[in-house]
Formats: C-alpha cells, structure tokens, sequence
C-alpha cells in the first residue's frame, strides 16, 4: 500500500510538474514582457528575478558570458551583479532553454542589459543561439576597444571552453582574427532558433 501511495504521488507531482512545463512553454511562446527584482546574480548571462508570482531562473538571451573558471568569467559575473542586482527590471522572455529557464532579454529602463554586456567587453554574441547580427557589431567594438575580456589575448569563446573541458581532443576555434563579418557567417551557418 506505501509502495502504491508512493507511485501514485510520483505521478501526481510528474503530472503537476509536466503541466507546468507546457504551460510555461504556451507562455514563453507568447513573447510576453515581465517584471521583477534581480535577486541575484549566478553568473556572467544568469540571474535570478522575483516576480509578483514567484521567482525565476533567467539566462540572457543572444549572449555568452564566459565560465566562471575561465578568464573573464569572475568580471563578467561582477558587472553584472553591479549593474543589476536588487533592481527592478523587464524581461522580454523569448523561450525557455533546456535547463528549465527563461531565455530573455533584461532591460533596466531602456537599457539592452544583454548587450550592454556585449559592448563592455564582458560576454560574447552566442553563435549558435541568436540570429541577431547587432550582437557581433557590439562585440567587434568592445574587441576592438580592448574592453573586459578583450584586453587579453587568449579569447576562448565560453562554448569552445566548455567542448574543451568535456573532450581533450577538442580545439578551440581560433578567434584571434574574429570580426563582425565573421561572427555574422556563423550566424549564418547556425539552425534558426525557430527550427
């Protein structure tokens, strides 16, 4: 009997749990515009925000902030901590990532948070996930600038990092000669986030 009541609150919390999921996606799906309070910062493109319905796990959209292992990943979590901790900000959520979290763009005011990661030289424009060329500008400018991660030379995009501490045998891109016009060619070669 323990054993079944057991199987049937599995179910049960399964159930609740899939129909939160698929409700969050039909929501996400409407490209809807929240608002909330930064709790906290977790890393260089996740944050935590307090809605009036409850938290939530956002990861900002079109950019890649490097680990916080890698160079660069410590400052870019401490910008934007700086920039956006206790403040109140808008989310325009595009969908939800794998991990379960929101994928969005924060704005403070008027402010792209986003991009101004981008132009401050502390993330990169996220090859494969965005279709949005402005993100490559921006980081081409900050690279040019010499600003955050680009006043050093060893630029190891965050996705090549992370294939590299999976696999040994993977080699990082080299970036040394990357440009807007690069960035937007593997824009070009990357799925569209509709596909």
């Amino acid at each position: 009997m323990g054993l079944l009541r057991t199987g049937a609150t599995s179910l049960r919390l399964a159930a609740i749990g899939c129909g939160m999921a698929l409700s969050f996606i039909a929501w996400a799906q409407g490209n809807p515009v929240l608002t909330g309070t930064v709790t906290s910062v977790i890393d260089g493109d996740t944050i935590k925000v307090q809605l009036d319905s409850g938290p939530i796990t956002i990861r900002l959209a079109h950019i890649d902030a490097p680990e916080s292992y890698q160079p660069g990943g410590g400052a870019a979590t401490r910008a934007l901590h700086a920039r956006v901790l206790a403040q109140d900000v808008s989310l325009q959520v595009i969908e939800q990532d794998g991990e379960q979290r929101a994928l969005a763009i924060v704005l403070l005011g008027n402010e792209n948070i986003n991009a101004w990661m981008v132009k401050q030289g502390h993330a990169w424009a996220y090859r494969g996930f965005t279709q949005d060329a402005n993100y490559c500008a921006w980081e081409d400018a900050a690279r040019s600038l010499r600003r955050g991660l680009w006043s050093v030379g060893d630029w190891v995009s965050p996705w090549d990092w992370r294939m590299a501490r999976k696999n040994a045998l993977f080699f990082a891109t080299d970036q040394s000669n990357a440009s807007t016009a690069s960035c937007m060619r593997e824009l070009r070669e990357a799925p569209a986030l509709d596909d």
